[in-house]
């Protein structure tokens, strides 16, 4: 089980990294609402530096239940949400409030 979980966090990861390369930012700057998990996992601390290094965007973590993250994406107050709740998920998409999963 957590080789699955580990896979699927790095490969959100990895999706979070590859949507910086095309993001145009008037400011600079986005907004990820996050699970607690992964914010405790350290894995934020370690890919975020990254990213603002090969893009200049900063990026500011809203730590949440997986809940609570989808509805920060659903009242439009994330740029990202990266949640690990496939049906949940799902539905966030199917609603509109998402475009890929």
């Amino acid at each position: 089980m957590f080789k699955l979980k580990h896979a699927f966090v790095m490969g959100a990861a990895a999706v979070a990294l590859t949507i910086g390369q095309g993001v145009v930012a008037q400011d600079k700057s986005i907004v990820v609402a996050s699970t607690t998990s992964t914010q405790d996992s350290g894995l934020f601390g370690h890919l975020l530096p990254l990213f603002k290094a090969k893009t200049g965007i900063e990026v500011r973590v809203i730590s949440q239940g997986t809940g609570q993250a989808l509805d920060t994406g659903r009242r439009g107050d994330a740029d990202v949400v990266f949640v690990h709740a496939r049906s949940q998920e799902e539905n966030f998409v199917a609603e509109g409030f998402g475009v890929k999963r």
